[in-house]
């Protein structure tokens, strides 16, 4: 039988004494390890907890706001039925417009924070603008078109659309630019450009005009608003 050398004799020693200590340590501190675990066990059903019931919020939110954009984008004037279910309509555009406004609303007041509730801050936008209380309009999508988020812009593509047709166009033009400077999404950026160029146009700012137009023939030499800027622009500068 083969003898354990100086140096092995000493390191299962060490371990020995090791798993000694360990056990002595469990024995002496059973009580306080077993409510740790017992403490770790609630942590971890109220997170399990935390996840489902925002999950079920999430879940929630998008079928308020999928009521509340159906009835925004219900039909004016009675249609024929096709036997199925009956589809959404209103009498008048305003009667549906104060109807998606209302449970657009509340999907705001449940979900604010979440995408729907901004989601439904842009709807609730633009329905306040049909209903020609532009003011409030403007008051509820400025603060969510301060957000350099996909929602901010479309606040902000929104409040763009309001200064336009209340002919507020120093503010309208403000808010082309800006979206044309974040790149947004919500718009092609050539439309959008050529779109600030005209309004630049229109209040003979011929220089803001020009370089618009400009941008949008460099940028995008391939799209029909190319054609269009350059045809703009020998009017401008023939």
């Amino acid at each position: 039988m083969a003898r354990l050398t100086r140096h092995e004799i000493l390191k299962e020693d060490r371990f020995m004494m090791l798993v000694d200590e360990t056990r002595h340590f469990f024995a002496n501190n059973r009580s306080e390890i077993l409510r740790g675990l017992s403490a770790v066990g609630v942590v971890a059903a109220l997170v399990a907890g935390y996840y489902y019931y925002t999950a079920k919020q999430e879940e929630q939110s998008k079928e308020d706001l999928a009521r509340a954009l159906a009835t925004y984008h219900a039909t004016v004037g009675k249609t024929e039925s096709s036997g199925l279910k009956a589809p959404v309509f209103f009498e008048t555009s305003t009667r549906k417009y104060e109807q998606a406004l209302s449970e657009l609303q509340q999907v705001i007041s449940r979900h604010d924070s979440r995408a729907a509730g901004k989601i439904a801050t842009y709807y609730s936008g633009l329905c306040l603008h049909q209903l020609d209380r532009s003011s409030e309009a403007v008051s509820l999508l400025e603060p969510l078109s301060q957000e350099q988020s996909d929602f901010g812009a479309l606040a902000l593509a929104a409040l763009g659309r309001i200064y336009e047709d209340t002919a507020d166009l120093a503010k309208a033009t403000k808010v082309y630019q800006q979206l044309v400077e974040r790149n947004a999404l919500t718009t092609p950026g050539e439309t959008l450009a050529m779109q600030a160029a005209l309004l630049y146009e229109q209040q003979d700012r011929k220089e803001q005009a020009v370089e618009m137009y400009q941008k949008v023939i460099d940028e995008f030499p391939t799209s029909p608003a190319s054609t269009e800027a350059e045809q703009r622009l020998r009017k401008i500068d023939p």
